[in-house]
């Protein structure tokens, strides 16, 4: 089932970034400042103690190049949260993680051989299941697209897609990062 609901427009990107916390469940471990995505990425897989049911692996694309400091943090959140929704609630032996450095974007998606998440779960809204929405949230947030692929027992995945001029460091949006950054604080 594909749940379109969650991709957002591929138009030019208003990027918001907030001074203050937006928290997604279940986040306690916070990024260094020297940490790429795949070193932190690594790390969350002993932190939930998965022993020898799940096994997880971290496949990078491209050659990684350096990422926007709040943007980082952002798809750090919203990649842990997808881990940690797979680690918990998939019944999965597999999750996958992949890094792609592509020119034009920043692609990371979680995959996962599951149960895959039922329509009337993703859209009953209960207590617990707020983690999509509020990565679908953050996404907005810093110009990026969601999506999110799931069929009943084939398992889910989920795409953040974070356009290259917003994600990667560059002088250009380090200036206009700068700026954003100024006039939200």
């Amino acid at each position: 089932m594909d749940f379109n609901g969650l991709d957002q427009p591929s138009t030019q990107p208003t990027v918001r970034i907030q001074d203050r916390p937006f928290e997604l469940e279940g986040i306690t471990q916070q990024l260094t400042a020297t940490d790429d995505l795949e070193v932190a990425f690594s790390r969350i897989p002993q932190e939930v103690h998965l022993g020898a049911q799940i096994t997880c692996h971290i496949v990078v694309e491209g050659r990684p190049r350096g990422l926007h400091p709040l943007i980082r943090r952002e798809a750090y959140r919203i990649g842990r949260e997808a881990l940690l929704n797979a680690f918990r609630h998939s019944e999965a032996s597999r999750v996958e993680v992949e890094l792609q450095y592509a020119p034009r974007r920043l692609l990371i998606a979680i995959r996962d051989n599951g149960k895959g998440i039922t329509p009337e779960l993703f859209h009953s809204g209960t207590v617990g299941h707020r983690g999509l929405s509020a990565m679908k949230d953050l996404a907005e947030q810093i110009g990026a697209k969601l999506k999110l692929l799931s069929r009943v027992a084939a398992g889910t995945e989920i795409e953040l897609s974070i356009p290259g001029h917003i994600a990667f460091v560059s002088r250009t949006n380090s200036r206009r990062w700068a700026y954003v950054w100024s006039r939200n604080a």
